[in-house]
C-alpha cells in the first residue's frame, strides 16, 4: 500500500482509540458504563478506579494491536479486520467495566430507598428543538446537480466505466456502461442523504431526558445539544454530498486529477470524523458539559432508575414505551427502543437497501 493508504488507516485507528478512551467521560454523570448511579455517588473512588482501569486496559491492548498491524500491514483486508478487532476490544473493555459497576451498585445499595422522579417539559416540542430542515435543500441540490451533469455526459461515456480507483489513482475495476453503473454513485449519494435526514429526525423526536434536580437548566442544555448536533448532521450531509459528487466526476472522466481528488476526500473525511469527537467533548451526552449561567450545581439525584430496560447497559428494550429514539447510555448520541416493532421494520428495510447497494456493483462488474 502507498503512503496515503497508511496515513488513512493510521488516522482511523487513532480515532477509534480516542473515542474508546474519552467515551466514559462524556456520558451523563449519573450513567456509568451503562449503569444508573445516583449523582452523589458518581465520583465514588471505586468508580473512578473502574474508569481508569477501563482506559488503561483498552489503551494498552489497542497500542499492542496497532503495533502488530503496523508490522504486518500489507493489504487493506488486514486493516479492515483490525478495525473490527479494535471495536471488539473496546466493547469487551466496556462490558467488563459495566459488570463491575453493576456489582458495585448492588453491593452498596445506592438505589435503595432512593427518591425517584421523572420530569417532562410539556412545552419542549413548542420550542425550536433542532435547526431548520430547510438546510437539507443544500445537499439535495448538490445531488440534483450531480445527476444533471451525469445525464449530460452519459452519451459520451466509454463502453466500460471505471468503478473503483486505488489510492494511486489507477482504475482497478470496470463495469459495462449502463444506467446502473453510470449512476451507482448517485444512488448511494441519495441513500446517504436519506440516512442523514433520518438521523436529523431522530434528534428532533428523541425522548426527553430531564434532570429532576435541575429541570430548567437541563432542558436548556438539551435544546442546545440537539441544535448543535442537528446542525452537524446537516453540515455532514453537505460535505458527503460534495464527496460523492467528486467521486462521480472521477468515474465520468470529468475530474482528471485523481490523486488530488483522493487526497482531498481523505482530508475531508478525516475532518468529518474529528469534528463529532470535538463536539462530543464540548457538549457531553445530552448537553451535560454545556455551561448554563446561573445553573444550580446540585449533586442530589432524583432520576428514574430504569436499568431493567437496558440490556448490557447498551440496548433499550421496553415494549410499553412508545418512544422510538432516545439517548444512548455509553457515549454521545442516540439509540433506538428495540421493544418498538417500528424499529425492527426500519432495520429490515435498511439492511435490504444496504445489501442491494453492496451487491449491485458486483452484479454490474460481471
Amino acid at each position: 500500500m502507498d503512503v496515503l493508504s497508511y496515513i488513512s488507516i493510521f488516522i482511523t485507528y487513532v480515532v477509534i482509540i480516542i473515542v474508546g478512551c474519552i467515551t466514559p467521560y462524556v456520558t451523563r454523570k449519573n450513567i456509568i458504563f451503562g449503569v444508573y448511579v445516583p449523582k452523589e455517588y458518581s465520583k465514588d473512588k471505586e468508580i473512578q478506579k473502574i474508569r481508569r482501569s477501563y482506559v488503561y486496559n483498552f489503551l494498552i491492548s489497542s497500542i499492542v494491536l496497532l503495533a502488530i498491524l503496523v508490522l504486518k500491514l500489507k493489504n487493506i483486508n488486514i486493516a479492515i479486520g483490525g478495525f473490527f478487532i479494535e471495536i471488539i476490544l473496546m466493547y469487551i473493555s466496556y462490558l467488563r467495566a459495566h459488570s463491575q459497576v453493576a456489582a458495585l451498585k448492588a453491593e452498596k445499595e445506592w438505589s435503595k430507598d432512593k427518591k425517584q422522579a421523572a420530569v417532562v417539559d410539556i412545552d419542549f416540542r413548542k420550542k425550536p428543538v433542532v435547526v431548520s430542515p430547510l438546510w437539507f435543500i443544500i445537499p439535495v441540490l448538490i445531488f440534483i446537480f450531480t445527476v444533471i451533469v451525469g445525464i449530460y455526459v452519459y452519451p459520451y461515456l466509454p463502453s466500460k466505466i471505471p468503478m473503483h480507483f486505488n489510492s494511486q489513482g489507477i482504475v482497478d475495476s470496470y463495469a459495462k456502461k449502463s444506467i446502473g453503473s453510470a449512476f451507482l454513485i448517485n444512488i448511494i449519494q441519495f441513500f446517504i442523504i436519506g440516512i442523514m435526514f433520518v438521523c436529523y429526525k431522530a434528534i428532533e423526536s428523541a425522548k426527553q431526558q430531564v434532570d429532576p434536580s435541575n429541570p430548567e437548566a437541563s432542558v436548556e442544555k438539551n435544546l442546545r445539544f440537539r441544535k448543535l448536533w442537528s446542525g452537524m448532521i446537516i453540515i455532514t450531509a453537505v460535505i458527503i454530498s460534495i464527496i460523492f459528487m467528486l467521486a462521480a466526476f472521477m468515474v465520468w472522466g470529468i475530474l482528471k486529477e485523481i490523486n488530488l481528488a483522493n487526497m482531498l476526500i481523505v482530508i475531508v473525511t478525516t475532518i468529518i470524523i474529528i469534528v463529532p469527537i470535538v463536539l462530543a467533548i464540548i457538549t457531553g451526552q445530552g448537553g451535560e458539559r454545556i455551561r448554563i449561567e446561573g445553573e444550580n450545581k446540585s449533586t442530589k439525584s432524583f432520576d428514574r432508575d430504569d436499568d431493567k430496560y437496558w440490556k448490557l447497559g447498551m440496548f433499550y428494550y421496553n415494549p410499553n414505551d412508545p418512544a422510538i429514539f432516545l439517548e444512548k447510555r455509553f457515549g454521545v448520541g442516540w439509540t433506538v427502543n428495540y421493544g418498538n416493532p417500528i424499529v425492527w421494520i426500519g432495520m429490515i428495510i435498511f439492511i435490504l437497501i444496504m445489501a442491494a447497494i453492496i451487491l449491485l456493483p458486483m452484479y454490474l462488474m460481471k
